[in-house]
């Protein structure tokens, strides 16, 4: 099966769904909020991808991205001359741990499902934080270029039971590009109303709660637009800054001292942003 191919035959099916959304409105003011929220998702999505710093590093330092198939293949590569006979599955097992099974059963039901690429549709903010404490936010006219692209309603393992896709479901919970603006509305429709359009960006993209996004193209560092950090933890860094000066801090905390360090240099070399952000 093609997940590319299938999100875009869900064109007409979301479509309708939005115009029968749109007929229960109940006046005009309703109406006018979905159709700015439609919008503003239309006109501004892209992808971003949360990453711990040592992830980050990694992928400003080799230049592309890695999936847990990728990353682990290429490990083996250079372990190849010291003959650890360890396979690569047991690796990408041990490393997906408890979501092994419903993770591989998800990407080994599509075409090049082992070269997916997870991210988050975004308009916005820092994204999920329970993946990484930097946004990495992808330039959007690279996300619009991405020769396969797919956006789901929920998280992909939502799908996976046991050994088991619920391809029903997801033939209709699924959008190419097109279409994505539909499934932001159909997902959300309960909430638009009562929450003020600043705050948008937060309720499409936060833990918990997302519209994932899926691309089998390669994810190239030079495709960041810029990367997001809470002020918090920027603070902090710079709190770790100043003990260092005064050589009081703690070898951990230079570990992640020298990461952030590092990952502003590499960002600069590169031309990205690295923006502070205060949510």
């Amino acid at each position: 099966m093609d997940i590319f191919e299938i999100a875009g035959q869900n064109w007409d099916n979301l479509k309708r769904y939005y115009c029968l959304l749109k007929g229960r409105c109940k006046d005009q003011n309703e109406l006018d909020v979905l159709n700015k929220f439609a919008g503003t998702i239309k006109d501004e999505w892209t992808i971003s991808i949360n990453m711990r710093s040592f992830a980050l590093t990694n992928f400003l330092i080799a230049g592309a991205y890695m999936n847990v198939y990728e990353r682990k293949k290429e490990i083996k590569k250079h372990l190849k001359r010291f003959k650890l006979e360890t396979p690569v599955e047991e690796a990408i097992r041990k490393h997906l741990g408890s979501y092994y099974k419903s993770r591989t059963t998800f990407d080994r039901m599509f075409e090049n499902g082992e070269k997916f690429k997870y991210g988050a549709l975004t308009i916005g903010g820092l994204g999920l934080r329970e993946f990484g404490e930097y946004c990495v936010v992808i330039k959007r006219k690279q996300s619009k270029d991405y020769v396969s692209l797919a956006f789901i309603k929920k998280e992909s393992l939502d799908y996976v039971d046991g050994d088991q896709l619920d391809i029903k479901r997801l033939r209709q919970d699924v959008a190419d590009r097109e279409s994505v603006h539909f499934l932001a509305v159909l997902k959300h429709e309960g909430d638009i109303k009562s929450i003020p359009a600043d705050e948008w960006a937060s309720l499409i993209c936060r833990d918990g709660c997302y519209i994932e996004a899926v691309t089998a193209d390669d994810i190239l560092n030079n495709h960041i637009e810029r990367i997001w950090i809470s002020k918090e933890d920027c603070y902090l860094y710079y709190v770790y800054l100043y003990m260092d000066y005064l050589s009081s801090l703690p070898d951990f905390e230079k570990h992640v001292l020298f990461e952030f360090l590092n990952i502003q240099e590499l960002s600069k070399k590169h031309g990205i942003k690295l923006e502070v952000i205060g949510e």
